[in-house]
């Protein structure tokens, strides 16, 4: 059966008027990454699957320039320099944090980009929409450090393909604790390997040694583990170390290997791990464990941790797959520490800094990958003016966060300071000026549907390209101009609306009779539900955003509904009869789902989201 329901006016726009507290934070620019630093690299290249590593020294110019100043990296199993044709390029690093920089170890001169973030103590980026698969990490070169700067119990994490071969990968988390003057002791490294059918596995490393000169640099020394053969030891070897300035963070690997190995300061036993705010992520993953997904992986992203008391956190990442275009992919998900700093689930386990600015995740048996995370920015906003957080224009519906791609026909939320004298709201069509106050897009201003002194709600048009363009967001409130802010440009950005709003928790999703799906009035097998969410693209007949939706549309790229991870008919999708900028699925709920509260995915050409659930019975 397809229906059209005409979703309650006063319960939609509920669902994006809402306020999340966001880090105030000032402008970051190029000017942010300058100086020498620390650079440790893997990738695969995937024209050739030919693994690359290297270790060594960028310095950047505050100008949008850099030079390779020093390093040592491989190729091919050692047959190439990775560096024997680029050694300077470019970067741009946006108010948000946000950098994108040439990557100088592509050998193919492809024009491969590094996508990331600029955090606080540490850079983290990823060659996502392209095909190199990599994870880079970038650290300031110190002074005066020495042997006592490593000092304490340090998470440490890694990945590594030993002698170049995929097949051949590892990946471990473990603590181990540095005595100040060179010596680490005994280390029990925990972890799986390949070679060791994927299984959990500890091994003991004897008498491991470290050393840091006064500019950060020095040499890790792990002996092999007693009586272990050489493929199937989880970790070991001499590794060119990098210590922070602050002795907070590490980052180390092989000068002749294809590793990546990162450490942070642990919690004291005495203070809950911090994990709150935005972070930059970026990701390599060996997806081993068989089947269609399996494959080398890249993603960077942007992940936003609630504080709440189950963990929670939204999560954006770019998901650029070996061999098959990148997509967005949103998702939330929730951790639960010990007194350790760690959070372990049946497929990763994440260990967090005593500083909160760090975060590693690795897979458990199978799935190889190494995520790290690392805090955004976070200062002091201007005392007055029009202020537009960097990272502060989100999905209305799914709140995921900034580094999100936004799409045609998209409601967004904008926060900030300063950017209406009064809080008001319009009906649809949603003029492009509301109380005196603009919201342009690429210099062009677009339908308002609220405003308020720290929230607005907007559409983006139709109208604007979704090729992966950046776009520009600005603030006009009566003449007063705040920052701009940069936005990735996509096909589509699906985000369901849920009750309560925020993205987390149940769709906004009504039975036939019009009322609400919920804990006390859960969907059954077989009834078609009305999904209400946004961000599918552009629709035929052709609509101006923000106009009231004709009674009926159809969205004009293809999408998938998957209930309880089973496909979904999709009877219906379009946008919503009557309103301005909100879109509808009509959608039949499949045999097989188990009872309780399951997940709701919507996947499209171009993204993923999975973050909302719907109530079942039987």
């Amino acid at each position: 059966m397809q229906y059209r329901v005409r979703f309650t006016l006063s319960l939609f726009f509920a669902l994006f008027v809402l306020t999340i507290p966001l880090s105030a934070q000032l402008l970051s620019s190029n000017a942010s990454l300058m100086g020498q630093y620390y650079v440790r690299y893997l990738g695969v290249d995937g024209y050739c699957q030919c693994p690359v590593s290297f270790s060594g020294v960028f310095t950047f110019d505050g100008n949008g320039g850099f030079t390779v100043t020093s390093g040592q990296g491989i190729y091919n199993n050692g047959s190439d320099n990775v560096l024997n044709t680029l050694v300077t390029g470019s970067y741009t690093v946006w108010s948000s944090g946000l950098v994108s920089m040439t990557n100088p170890f592509d050998n193919t001169n492809s024009g491969t980009t590094l996508y990331g973030g600029v955090g606080q103590g540490a850079v983290v980026a990823s060659s996502t929409d392209t095909a190199y698969l990599d994870l880079f990490v970038a650290i300031p070169v110190a002074t005066g450090s020495s042997n006592a700067t490593l000092s304490g119990t340090y998470q440490v994490a890694d990945l590594e393909f030993y002698a170049g071969s995929f097949n051949n990968s590892r990946n471990n988390l473990f603590t181990m604790t540095a005595d100040g003057s060179g010596n680490l002791g005994n280390v029990t490294v925990s972890g799986a390997s390949i070679n060791l059918s994927n299984k959990p596995t500890t091994q003991t490393i004897s008498g491991a040694t470290y050393t840091v000169a006064a500019n950060g640099s020095g040499t890790l020394t792990l002996p092999a583990p007693s009586g272990v053969a050489t493929l199937n030891q989880l970790l070991a070897g001499s590794k060119a170390l990098y210590v922070s300035p602050d002795g907070s963070f590490f980052i180390a690997g092989s000068a002749s290997g294809y590793d990546i190995i990162v450490g942070a300061k642990a919690p004291s036993a005495s203070v809950q791990p911090k994990f709150t705010g935005l972070y930059f992520t970026g990701e390599l993953e060996n997806y081993a464990n068989g089947g269609v997904n399996a494959g080398i992986y890249g993603y960077d992203g942007a992940s936003n941790e609630l504080g709440d008391a189950a963990g929670d956190e939204l999560v954006h990442e770019r998901v650029n797959p070996d061999g098959y275009p990148s997509y967005d992919e949103t998702y939330n998900d929730n951790f639960t520490f010990n007194a350790a700093g760690v959070a372990s689930g049946n497929d990763y386990a994440l260990a967090v800094s005593g500083n909160g600015n760090f975060a590693f995740v690795i897979g458990n048996g199978g799935d190889y990958y190494l995520q790290v995370y690392v805090k955004a920015p976070a200062n002091t906003a201007p005392a007055s003016g029009v202020f537009l957080y960097p990272t502060g224009v989100v999905n209305a519906a799914s709140n995921s966060p900034f580094t999100a791609q936004l799409s045609p026909g998209e409601v967004i939320t904008l926060y900030g300071a300063g950017m209406a004298n009064t809080t008001t709201s319009s009906s649809a069509p949603f003029p492009t000026t509301l109380a005196g106050v603009q919201v342009l897009l690429n210099g062009v201003a677009i339908p308002i549907y609220s405003v308020s002194p720290t929230q607005i709600s907007a559409v983006v048009p139709y109208a604007i390209s979704g090729n992966s363009v950046v776009l520009t967001v600005q603030v006009n409130n009566n003449g007063t101009m705040s920052n701009q802010v940069f936005e990735y440009a996509g096909t589509t950005s699906p985000g369901v609306f849920t009750v309560p709003p925020g993205g987390l928790g149940d769709g906004a999703i009504l039975h036939p009779n019009y009322s609400l799906v919920s804990e006390s009035s859960p969907a059954k097998v077989g009834e078609t539900i009305a999904i209400y969410l946004t961000g599918l693209g552009p629709v035929t007949p052709t609509v101006t955003a923000g106009t009231p939706a004709p009674n009926s549309s159809a969205v004009v790229n293809p999408l998938d509904v998957y209930i309880d991870g089973l496909p979904a008919t999709v009877a219906y999708a379009g946008l919503a009869p009557g309103l301005g900028g909100l879109y509808q699925l009509n959608v039949t709920i499949p045999a097989g789902v188990t009872s309780g509260d399951v997940t709701l995915e919507i996947s499209t050409v171009d993204a993923d989201n999975v973050q909302a659930t719907i109530p079942i019975s039987q």
